[in-house]
């Protein structure tokens, strides 16, 4: 090596097997085979991906926090070395790097310890021994796995938008421009996550939605009643898991009853209120019939047998 160049030693150097799981595109991979197969390693390792931007949060997760001590184990060997000013908070299971990134080693013993991962977001989660896991618990931490904040990367969701829009014939060739949460056009940290999409090789465009709560709520209400001709006016598939999981539970705010609980997991919620937003409509109004009793003294004579209700 020349002089003056500082020799760089290699921490860890992936196996065949780990570099194709590391070099996979999908969002969601299982990473399967025997012990000794290099599975835990791959997690560890593959958590460190974003650990220079300052907002990165990474989770590892298995049934038991004793569990969790190889995998622990593994990082005092490997973070350490990539990252010697990189510091470890056993009390609170946390590795934090030099660039405020940090990397949460949490468990969920039971399944009502879902709850306490709700409101959280990470960039990356990593499920250790999967099969020790029901599909509500795993399902529960997948929704947790969204954006933190400017910075990260969500180029997995953006290529698959941008691969749709150029494969599917109903819309290969079209111009199209999302809606989505007015977060993420936040720069008060730099670029913002829509300006990053806007760019190779994602290429994908939104405008914020109308984050107005109440009148979004009810435009959600409004849709649930049927139409003049009784036709849904909102259809949900069985396909939209985490809707039908998450709509039905949501609850009013108890300090703010005409709004929602936003501590509660509600960010398909959310997502219906923006699209929804784009196409506001008026309630429904309904002429129902009044039934007349019986009027000997034809007391009803002037009122009119007509009357409207909003729904």
């Amino acid at each position: 090596m020349a002089a003056g160049r500082h020799k760089r030693s290699i921490v860890w150097k992936p196996q065949p097997k780990q570099a194709a799981f590391m070099r996979r595109c999908e969002d969601e991979a299982l990473y399967g085979g025997a012990a000794g197969g290099g599975k835990s390693d791959a997690l560890v390792i593959e958590a460190l991906r974003q650990v220079d931007v300052p907002h990165y949060r990474g989770l590892i997760v298995r049934k038991t926090y004793p569990q969790l001590s190889e995998l622990i184990d593994k990082t005092m060997q490997y973070y350490r070395l990539a990252f010697p000013k990189a510091r470890y908070n056993a009390s609170s299971h946390v590795w934090t790097f030099p660039s405020g990134a940090k990397i949460y080693f949490w468990s969920m013993f039971r399944t009502q310890d879902k709850h306490n991962y709700q409101g959280k977001a990470f960039d990356f989660i990593g499920v250790d021994e999967l099969t020790h896991f029901t599909w509500e618990e795993y399902s529960y931490l997948m929704s947790r796995n969204r954006p933190t904040g400017p910075g990260t990367v969500v180029y997995m969701q953006a290529r698959r938008i941008r691969e749709a829009e150029q494969n599917d014939p109903m819309l290969k060739g079209r111009v199209i421009q999302g809606v989505a949460d007015p977060a993420i056009f936040n720069e008060s940290q730099g670029e913002s996550i829509a300006q990053m999409q806007e760019k190779y090789p994602y290429f994908v465009t939104w405008r914020p939605g109308d984050h107005t709560r109440i009148a979004g709520k009810m435009q959600l209400h409004y849709r649930l009643a049927f139409d003049a001709e009784g036709r849904p006016m909102f259809q949900v598939f069985d396909t939209c898991r985490h809707f039908i999981r998450t709509i039905p539970n949501l609850v009013y705010d108890e300090s703010n009853v005409e709004d929602i609980d936003t501590t509660q997991e509600d960010h398909i919620y959310d997502e219906c209120r923006y699209v929804l937003m784009e196409n506001p409509i008026s309630p429904r109004q309904v002429r129902k019939e009044v039934v007349l009793r019986d009027d000997p003294l034809d007391m009803d004579a002037h009122r009119s047998p007509i009357r409207v209700t909003r729904v």
